[in-house]
């Protein structure tokens, strides 16, 4: 509810006082009136009090408004402060409550264990608000009122300034800053202040939901052990999340260095520093406010608390049939059997007997992770690395497997943070089917039970249906797998949220093993189990599951918990053996050594085939392969990949229009015994040339490509001018492009488009290359000149040409001389002139434009682009750069 509180009437200046006319001429009509009456001239001295009584009457007005105008502001100001204390007390007034509503960790702390206001009923739909810390919040003091600025005393005194000064404070306090537990908290920041932010979060959490309405799941970390003393029923698992999970309710508490690790349910990300915390609740903009934070003594002391609180009130911790250890259960031998789950009696499994593959289905915080994991560990348990090896894919971050990513089973851990890496693994397994299918051709076994040297693979996915939505041509991949697993000894486990969306019938049918934890919806337990028992385990009842063997009964279990130790040891306890061969190649390296690339020839670099298990080097072939094109945007590697064709092909590189030009008009050999070229920056030396010597350069250079010649062009885009030679180059290299649609338009498929690959990574032939490199750059040819002749000549000047020394004596067009200059205007009136002289002495043209030599030389050669002012020279019936004095300080020849 709002307070309005109004501010006093405004302080108005005093209206001035009139002026005293009449006052004024009273004295002045009775000296007139005395005068007609006495006929004395000094009574006229009389009219002279009117002005003295008005002077003295607008003195007197002047001091009167001045004391009004004093007790006016006085008034003000008494009311004005009086109205600030209204709005002091209404604002402690607000904050006491809010204190009194949401108190804070230390204040929650402070309360004595039989306080009767802890663990209240949690109202549906209300959520779990928790204090993140202290900022500026609306007040609900509203100060009402307008103070005219216009008024002359309210400018003067600063009224309209101190009024809204008074607003403003009164708008907004400082008070606890909340968030809903129940959306999800992230923090993301540096690990010791996130972690202290954490633990006030979860010490109010506690404080706020009692023991017997929800069950903790914490992180197998050392520094959660202090969770240990609380009342609530405590899980660990792996990872850096608490969760507080029960009948209607869950709040999580998630902390990372970077957003983009957090999990997905959490809603509400907060960046935290060491005195400032900036977050985004779900639907409004970004709030600030200084973090609260706990020491670990501080949250051992409350949770401590809480057990005495719990222990006074009778309250016992959620749970559901009670905490399994792996450690308990027996060690099952032959096949791939695992005993993980208990109840009345250990339920053992055995992918090979039973399967060959499982799904698994569940809820967020039903312990679908936890199972994994323990389901891994019971089958690593007493088999060699020969016998058996894991992949474990993990669609969640990552920390789902991260206790056994050291273990000498496991072939690797794929995550959704290398979504790259997981796809190329991914890929391989095709090549690891085909594989493993020539091993057993040539043992001639019909299964690997009865081949040698060939263990099983247990692929393990979690989140199987995240990795479907980001990889979803892999579908058919794992359909494959799972027709052909069994006698090629490859088995699949499949971990998803929602089975009956993401595991379809073809790969279901190959599923003989069906758990499934909590789920929501009771299609998703049928889809799985046959049944809707699923959808009834209550939410704190983590771990609690329904298991299906085709063809068996139906049964409900408790999935069993691994210690860290026990995973620990598992570990220690295999790092003796020796680990199984990846199905995969080891990735491209970001730099390549042209000597690490094998092979004879021209040596691009090495090509990354994971459908094969192999990386191949990449070789040019230009008599086979054709001429090559490769576009990259800037930093891609282009020009390093023109240095490694000159280097290798001992020519220079043409990376300048001009040049470019020199090369294409040099006779040439034709098929592959022709001078082979290297261009750099194709699309940016055909942009610097004009209209004609553009379509005369596509022209020579598409000839150049068809005739065989061994021709190679780098490109920074696809550009149009480029669209006759683009579809000559067979082959193709696309480095990295910034945008997708440019890489459409350079040929490659949208799908491949990577904005971050590293200088010299592409695609060739849609598979992932990495160019080698050279050390040192190739020669760059240099544009060709020739010298200024001597003796007979003809010289063309343009308007600004300085007049060569050649010419000095020249004579003018038309007249005889072995010399003969001439403006373009003095070549057209002697019409005729400079095409008869062209025949027994070359022509100097300087500072003419091409257009211009083409109206007095008719049949004009075309003419070789100049970065500098033109300075051509006609020999032989062709139109060379000449060395001249502009040029040559240009350097550009």
């Amino acid at each position: 509810m709002e307070t309005r509180i109004a501010l006093p009437r405004a302080p108005s200046e005093p209206e001035p006082a009139s002026f005293p006319l009449l006052a004024s001429l009273a004295p002045v009509l009775g000296a007139g009136a005395l005068w007609l009456l006495l006929q004395t001239p000094t009574v006229l001295v009389l009219a002279l009090l009117g002005p003295v009584i008005a002077l003295a009457s607008l003195g007197d007005g002047r001091r009167v408004r001045r004391r009004r105008r004093r007790r006016e502001e006085e008034r003000w100001r008494a009311e004005l402060a009086a109205v600030a204390d209204r709005v002091d007390a209404a604002l402690d007034e607000r904050r006491a409550a809010l204190a009194r509503a949401h108190p804070g960790p230390r204040a929650l702390a402070a309360r004595p264990a039989h306080d009767p206001h802890r663990w209240r009923p949690v109202a549906g739909g209300a959520g779990l608000p928790i204090v993140l810390g202290i900022g500026a919040l609306p007040s609900g003091v509203a100060v009402e009122g307008e103070v005219p600025a216009s008024d002359r005393l309210v400018r003067s005194i600063g009224a309209a300034v101190e009024a809204e000064r008074l607003r403003s404070a009164a708008a907004t306090l400082l008070g606890p800053v909340l968030v809903d537990a129940s959306d999800g908290l992230g923090l993301v920041g540096p690990a010791p202040v996130a972690l202290a932010v954490a633990r006030a979060a979860v010490v109010q959490l506690l404080e706020a939901v009692p023991p017997d309405a929800a069950a903790l799941i914490a992180p197998d970390d050392p520094a959660w052990d202090w969770l240990a003393a609380a009342p609530h029923q405590l899980h660990r698992e792996p990872g850096a999340t608490v969760r507080l999970v029960g009948e209607g309710l869950e709040a999580t508490v998630a902390i990372a260095p970077v957003a983009s690790a957090l999990p997905r349910e959490c809603r509400v990300v907060v960046h935290v520093a060491l005195d400032r915390a900036r977050l985004r609740p779900p639907g409004s903009g970004d709030r600030t406010c200084a973090p609260v934070a706990l020491a670990e003594r501080e949250a051992t002391a409350a949770v401590a608390l809480l057990a005495r609180a719990a222990a006074h009130a009778g309250i016992r911790g959620a749970g559901g049939t009670g905490r399994v250890e792996l450690d308990a259960l027996p060690v099952a031998t032959g096949g791939l059997a695992a005993i993980f789950l208990a109840d009345d009696a250990p339920i053992e499994l055995d992918l090979v007997r039973d399967g060959p593959h499982a799904v698994v289905g569940g809820t967020t915080g039903s312990g679908k992770s936890e199972l994994l994991l323990v389901w891994v560990a019971a089958m690593a348990t007493g088999r060699s690395t020969a016998e058996v090896a894991f992949l474990l894919v993990d669609f969640k971050g990552g920390a789902s497997f991260a206790p056994l990513a050291a273990l000498a089973h496991c072939v690797g851990v794929m995550t959704d943070l290398d979504e790259a890496g997981a796809r190329r693994a991914i890929e391989s397994l095709r090549a690891e089917l085909r594989r493993r299918e020539r091993m057993l051709a040539a043992q001639g076994a019909r299964a690997v039970d009865e081949a040698a040297g060939l263990g099983r693979l247990v692929i393990v996915v979690d989140e199987f249906a995240a990795m479907l939505q980001e990889l979803p041509d892999l579908h058919r991949l794992f359909v494959d797998l799972a027709a052909r697993g069994r006698s090629l000894g490859v088995h699949l486990v499949l971990c998803t949220q929602r089975p009956a969306e993401a595991v379809r019938d073809a790969l279901l049918a190959n599923c003989g093993i069906r758990i499934s934890l909590r789920v929501t919806e009771p299609h998703d337990a049928l889809a799985i189990t046959g049944t809707a028992e699923a959808a009834a385990i209550p939410l704190e009842a983590r771990g609690r599951c329904v298991v299906r063997v085709i063809g068996g009964a139906t049964r409900t279990a408790q999935a069993a918990i691994a210690s860290p130790a026990h995973l620990a040891r598992l570990v220690e306890a295999a790092a003796g053996q020796p680990r199984p061969p990846r199905p995969w190649c080891e990735p491209l390296p970001e730099r390549l050594p042209l000597a690490a690339v094998p092979g004879d020839g021209i040596r691009l670099g090495l090509v990354d085939l994971p459908a094969e298990q192999r990386v191949a080097p990449a070789l040019w072939r230009p008599s086979i392969d054709g001429p090559l094109l490769a576009i990259g945007g800037a930093s891609s590697g282009r020009t390093g990949l023109g240095d490694l064709l000159a280097t290798q092909l001992g020519c220079p590189v043409v990376d300048r229009e001009d040049a470019l030009w020199d090369a294409l008009w040099e006779p040439q050999t034709e098929g592959a015994g022709a001078a082979p070229l290297v261009v750099d920056d194709l699309d940016l030396q055909l942009a610097r040339l004009g209209e004609e010597q553009q379509a005369i350069v596509v022209q020579l250079l598409a000839r150049r490509m068809r005739e065989g010649a061994p021709v190679a062009l780098t490109a920074r885009r696809a550009s149009s001018a480029m669209g006759q030679l683009a579809p000559l180059a067979e082959l193709r290299i696309l480095l990295r492009i910034a945008s997708r649609q440019e890489h459409v338009v350079a040929g490659g498929a949208g799908a491949l488009h990577d904005g971050t690959l590293p200088p010299g990574a592409g695609w060739l032939r849609d598979e992932r290359i990495q160019l080698a490199i050279t050390e040192g750059r190739a020669p760059r040819r240099a544009p060709r000149s020739v010298p200024m002749p001597t003796g007979r000549a003809a010289i063309v000047l343009g308007p600004a040409a300085a007049m060569p020394a050649l010419a000095r004596e020249a004579a003018r067009p038309g007249q005889p001389g072995d010399v003969v200059a001439g403006t373009v205007a003095e070549w057209e009136a002697a019409w005729g002139e400079l095409d008869r002289l062209r025949a027994d002495r070359p022509v100097v043209v300087l500072g003419v434009e091409e257009r211009a030599l083409r109206q007095v030389l008719r049949h004009a050669p075309p003419a070789p682009p100049m970065r500098a002012a033109p300075a051509w020279v006609l020999v032989d019936g062709r139109l060379e750069r000449l060395r001249y004095p502009s040029s040559e300080a240009t350097g550009t020849g």
